[in-house]
């Protein structure tokens, strides 16, 4: 909101007359619902020298802007190893013998799918990073 009181009382001060200045000119800004005082700027009178061969000046208006400073609590992690599981499957065929079943019914020899599962650790590196304290 004091940004947007602030870029009002900077266009209207740049579009204030030149001539205004020997009278005293002064802005009284007010912001609808805000209880915050009034931004008043003074111009100086007109007996104050002003060299002007430069130009005509246009008033400067200066909005402070708090500064909060605060200290970053992050350190520098270091690089390291780590390892990944990558696993591994294959399908084989295998023998199996002759057996009776559940319902006494031999059954003959022979060969089998069977699934064998393995793996192993893949290292990889972890780069540096900031991370917290």
């Amino acid at each position: 909101m004091g940004a947007i009181v602030a870029l009002l009382l900077a266009m209207v001060v740049i579009g204030a007359p030149i001539g205004a200045e020997a009278t005293g000119f002064k802005i009284k800004v007010t912001a609808p619902g805000s209880q915050r005082p009034s931004a008043e700027i003074h111009r100086a009178p007109a007996n104050v020298i002003r060299h002007h061969a430069v130009g005509p000046r246009f008033p400067v208006v200066v909005v402070p802007q708090p500064v909060v400073v605060v200290s970053p609590r992050h350190c520098l992690e270091p690089g390291y190893w780590t390892y990944n599981w990558i696993p591994q499957t294959y399908v084989s065929n295998e023998w199996v013998a002759g057996y009776y079943d559940s319902n006494a019914l031999w059954i003959e020899g022979h060969y089998a799918p069977r699934a064998y599962t393995w793996g192993y650790y893949q290292p990889y590196w972890v780069p540096e990073r900031w991370g917290s304290c």
